[in-house]
């Protein structure tokens, strides 16, 4: 197994080599960044894989809690994940996706921007779990981008969603990003387009971020919606790129 890139200029480089053919396939299309975890789902599946493999997902959060969203904490982050081993990986993965429920409407959403544009669901949670969804959901062709894999790993976060969406910006017609938390604070405010998934904190970590973007959208599949934010359903999302 690869080890993890142990500084950001490392780490960069192994971002944007494994997220180079996705990139130059967007040139001149537009593209959805969706983040996965909370987003299109209410779950949080990386909680549910690493109690599935026995560790404690406490550890992680204290570690976020006491740093931070950095690079030093997404590492410790993706490094407690891979102590599991490939054969973990290969067994929990899709034991984990065929349990989870997605918001309604957020599968038909996939399946209809994938017609229409690149759709990366880009997790900084277990890519493996997200690839199993997709595919249970019949859009296999959906990539899904992230760095927690024993097959090639590196470490993905907030300020990584904003190097991948910076990357795009570079080939693509646009680029639509649609997350719920801070994590996505980065990926979202370089987009041409921030969707805001409302999730069950209402935001509080994200949306204070985006009250300046000149082009923000929410989804409301739970809580309340937020003043002053233009309101869309998942079975319209797809669409928002034909008025951009």
């Amino acid at each position: 197994m690869k080890s993890l890139p142990t500084s950001i200029s490392e780490n960069d480089v192994r971002v944007r080599e494994s997220l180079r053919p996705l990139v130059e396939s967007a040139r001149e299309r537009p593209v959805f960044l969706v983040d996965g975890d909370r987003t299109l789902t209410p779950e949080d599946t990386s909680r549910t894989f690493l109690e599935e493999g026995g560790l404690d997902p406490m550890m992680i959060k204290a570690r976020f809690k006491q740093d931070g969203y950095v690079f030093d904490a997404f590492r410790f982050h993706a490094e407690v994940h891979l102590r599991l081993g490939e054969d973990a990986f290969a067994a929990l993965a899709p034991t984990v996706a065929a349990r989870v429920r997605l918001y309604d409407g957020a599968a038909e959403f996939l399946h209809e921007a994938s017609r229409r544009a690149l759709v990366v669901v880009v997790s900084a949670g277990i890519p493996r779990v997200w690839r199993s969804l997709v595919e249970r959901c019949g859009i296999g062709d959906v990539p899904v981008f992230g760095g927690i894999d024993p097959s090639n790993p590196f470490v993905f976060g907030r300020r990584e969603k904003g190097l991948v969406t910076d990357l795009f910006r570079e080939r693509a017609s646009s680029v639509i990003g649609i997350g719920d938390s801070d994590v996505d604070t980065e990926m979202l405010l370089r987009a041409h387009h921030a969707v805001v998934v409302v999730n069950h904190r209402q935001n509080e970590d994200l949306v204070p971020h985006l009250l300046q973007h000149p082009s923000l959208w929410q989804v409301v599949p739970q809580g309340a919606a937020h003043n002053g934010i233009r309101t869309i359903g998942f079975s319209s999302l797809a669409h928002i790129i034909d008025d951009l």
